[in-house]
């Protein structure tokens, strides 16, 4: 895992105030860091797009760092104000660096483009000129590097090179779509003194799952769970889930229709067995994939097997969440200490829960610009139902539990496929039903279907439900 921070300054100024470290020295630091990384793509010629405050200062010095090693060209977008940027514009112009007019910049065809206009203190609307700058950049074919973050999360980059920690700004929907791959270089101070306990969140790695291995030899089929998964009026849904567990090292897997169920329009495979009622020896239950709204006779079900389980465990998923039935629900379940519950909205179906909780509407856009807004209200709804962990589905997917917070970054696009949610889904059942804890389980369960996406193809026009459930193995 590595931690996320909301704060960069905050961190600078630690740098600066107990370890003595200056802002000359973390702005040498960080160029020699863009600088290195350029070289290793042995370009004739780098472009730099420089603004005013200390990440421009940071495009001036890298580009000091670069004169003799290849054709450099600056481009000044605002003449600097930071006291730093400053010095190193006048070092710039000193060395005869060129100073270039931004309307012939790309004659020249450039193979790297070093994006130091704006960090991550930017808010607002970029300038048209501005704009108009970066459009030209996005369409050249060039190597795309931004400095810290990408300007305005306007900058289409290839690489994020970002200084000293890892930011909370660099993990929201829109940054994913411009960020290519984030880097963390070093200031000049080793990444584990600056990273203060003060992190809100952690991004999860692949060393961070913890897969259902088989190391018992001596193990039968009840040693590893019985999940159930209730099927709905879609319950190609709910066959999708339960067939995602059972692959997915569940011991024994069922499927339980309700009333209006459509099960019986499916072939289904041998594996799966099929219920009437909670078998008494089921360890973990998946309920909303393929409902479109609450099923009081699922829902009193699941209660009365709650009460009997000394550790009851549940997935809640899809249309039976955004119910105005569901927070009762959710309440009656969470009286039960050590109940083992998790929530996997996708933002509209989070948005939704959220006004029912709280009566606050927040729209889709808003919650997938704004991780912030992602955390504290997925720790609204811990701080309520304590014995939940929610997994919030976009696409970065953050996870709430108790007083933690974790983000999967690692799924790509080629997910954004009706069914990929319900793989999830049964995926963190089959977890449970083998015991694990609801954070450990939904960490795994996320960042394992990422993974296993990402060996289709983050481009992947042609990922199914059906394939992706045949790359879930290790």
């Amino acid at each position: 895992m590595q931690p996320i921070f909301t704060n960069p300054a905050q961190l600078e100024k630690l740098a600066k105030e107990k370890y003595a470290v200056p802002q000359f020295l973390m702005m040498e630091n960080a160029a020699r860091s863009l600088a290195e990384f350029i070289l290793d793509f042995a370009p004739e010629r780098v472009v730099i797009l420089c603004g005013k405050g200390n990440n421009g200062g940071d495009g001036y010095a890298a580009a000091r760092l670069l004169q003799n090693k290849c054709d450099i060209s600056v481009i000044c977008i605002e003449p600097p104000s930071a006291e730093e940027a400053k010095v190193q514009y006048e070092m710039c112009k000193r060395l005869g660096i060129e100073i270039i007019d931004s309307d012939r910049w790309l004659s020249d065809r450039p193979q790297v483009i070093l994006d130091c206009i704006y960090g991550t203190g930017f808010h607002g609307e970029l300038q048209d000129t501005v704009k108009n700058l970066l459009d030209e950049a996005n369409k050249a074919d060039a190597v795309k590097i931004a400095c810290d973050i990408p300007s305005g999360l306007y900058f289409n980059a290839d690489y994020t090179i970002t200084m000293g920690e890892q930011k909370l700004s660099l993990y929201s929907d829109k940054a994913k779509a411009v960020c290519g791959k984030i880097i963390v270089q070093d200031i000049g101070i080793a990444r584990e003194k600056l990273e203060t306990p003060e992190a809100c969140c952690q991004l999860i790695e692949e060393s961070d799952i913890i897969l259902p291995l088989r190391k018992n030899r001596a193990a039968h089929k009840g040693t590893y769970g019985h999940t159930v998964v209730f099927c709905g009026e879609k319950a190609g849904a709910a066959i999708l889930a339960a067939t995602t567990a059972m692959n997915f090292g569940s011991g024994l897997t069922s499927l339980l229709p309700v009333k209006d169920s459509n099960l019986s329009q499916f072939k289904i495979s041998p594996s799966l067995m099929i219920a009437d009622s909670i078998p008494k020896k089921a360890s973990a239950i998946a309920i909303g994939s393929g409902f479109t709204e609450f099923s009081e006779n699922a829902a009193q079900q699941i209660k009365e097997w709650f009460t009997t389980q000394k550790s009851p465990a549940a997935v809640f998923d899809a249309g039976f969440i955004t119910a105005p039935e569901f927070p009762a629900f959710l309440e009656e379940l969470n009286k039960i200490h050590g109940a083992r519950i998790v929530l996997t909205p996708h933002l509209a179906e989070f948005s939704t829960l959220i006004k029912n909780l709280t009566g606050e509407e927040i729209s889709v856009s808003s919650l997938a610009e704004n991780p912030e807004k992602k955390i504290e209200l997925g720790k609204i709804i811990i701080k309520r139902f304590p014995e939940t962990t929610v997994i919030i589905k976009s696409a970065n997917t953050f996870i709430i539990s108790g007083e933690e917070c974790f983000v999967v970054a690692d799924g790509p696009q080629s997910l954004a496929k009706g069914g990929s949610g319900d793989i999830l889904a049964g995926l963190t059942t089959a977890l449970l039903a083998q015991g694990y804890t609801a954070k450990d389980a939904a960490i795994t369960a996320a960042e394992h279907h990422a993974l296993a996406a990402r060996k289709i193809g983050d481009q992947a026009y042609d990922l199914t439900p059906e394939k992706l459930i045949s790359f879930i193995s290790i």
